[in-house]
């Protein structure tokens, strides 16, 4: 049996979809595949119980017969942490390695999923070194490349875990920095003992948001919601200027959110004069009746928040890049991406295939 722990440093890198990507590929091989993510930090609660909504995926999609709670084991509920800083004592890494044990058993290969960054499981001594070394698996890193500052993160996590870590798959390289990871970055990394095992570049089909997440994850009031449905924004201006000023500045992106403060009327109509999936106003002011017709009349809907410009903004970049699972569409796209730009080969001479 072969085993891959799949790792990150930081969330929203593709981690996910990595090891849905991995998976795909090893079933399309006729190779029997298996997956678990041992520590989970994003619980869904349901009255019928919590669970990790990504590893329910994965198991539905893949038709894996091991159980959710064998799956993803560890689950740090908010009742799970105040029991730990309370001092109870909990077996986790035990109850890691026997679900790990029985996992693997009934493959040929284990995909295993870390957490969404590098310290998240340590409250629980799970981190992602930690249960690497408990279920002695090779390691692969998922890193979003933005600037050569990537490479010190990569760098950090090789000195802290060695030989462990066997490669790593640059993800959401802009298209303008593409030539300069690949002849700069690529040696660089490789002659340090770092395979770098694919170079996904940013697609912005991939890292856009479904305005019905971005309402999700905003809250607040929506006016004519039913408009954003199917919509994508694809990046995300900030109106603070004159309005005048502010129609040239909006012109200079299609399909994107505008957040300003809800005040600003002027900024939002010159926003809606040109390609935007939707408008953010700040302060939890309702926009005047001029801004509501226009916006009914191009189909964008408003979204009312009470937080402020700053707060939001950090909300939503947080999003980008995040290819949800459940968005099948997505999923297919990103793995078709894998498919073609990551070094298969490498890939099985690290899982001994």
């Amino acid at each position: 049996m072969a085993t891959l722990y799949v790792a990150s440093t930081e969330s929203y890198v593709g981690k996910s979809a990595v090891c849905a990507a991995l998976l795909r590929q090893l079933k399309d091989r006729q190779i029997d595949a298996g997956y678990m993510k041992p520590v989970s930090v994003s619980v869904t609660h349901t009255p019928e119980g919590a669970f990790d909504e990504d590893a329910a995926f994965i198991r539905e999609s893949f038709g894996l017969s091991e159980p959710l709670e064998q799956i993803a084991p560890v689950l740090l509920r908010r009742t799970t942490i105040e029991s730990i800083l309370r001092g109870e004592q909990h077996d986790w890494a035990g109850a890691v390695q026997q679900a790990f044990q029985s996992i693997s058993n009934n493959h040929q290969v284990t995909i295993v999923e870390g957490t969404n960054s590098w310290a998240e499981g340590s409250l629980v001594d799970l981190s992602a070194d930690r249960v690497a070394d408990l279920i002695d698996a090779p390691m692969v890193l998922v890193s979003r490349y933005r600037t050569t500052l990537t490479v010190d993160a990569i760098l950090s996590v090789q000195r802290f875990v060695g030989k462990r870590l066997k490669g790593v798959i640059l993800n959401q390289i802009e298209e303008t920095r593409l030539d300069f990871v690949q002849s700069h970055v690529v040696p660089f990394l490789e002659q340090r003992g770092i395979a770098v095992l694919g170079l996904l570049p940013q697609d912005i089909a991939l890292s856009g948001i479904p305005v019905e997440d971005l309402v999700s994850e905003l809250g607040g009031s929506v006016i004519g919601a039913e408009y954003g449905q199917g919509k994508i924004v694809e990046s995300l201006m900030i109106g603070a200027m004159g309005a005048e000023a502010g129609l040239s500045h909006f012109r200079r992106r299609a399909n994107k959110a505008v957040i300003t403060g809800g005040d600003r009327t002027d900024l939002q109509l010159a926003a809606l004069e040109t390609s935007t999936n939707a408008l953010v106003l700040t302060g939890n002011f309702r926009p005047q009746q001029s801004v509501i017709d226009r916006a009914e009349q191009r189909n964008v809907p408003i979204i009312t928040i009470a937080d402020d410009t700053l707060t939001a903004v950090e909300r939503i970049e947080n999003m980008f890049g995040h290819v949800r699972l459940h968005e099948r569409t997505k999923l297919e796209r990103f793995t078709k991406l894998m498919a073609e730009r990551c070094d298969w080969p490498r890939l099985d001479a690290i899982l001994g295939l």
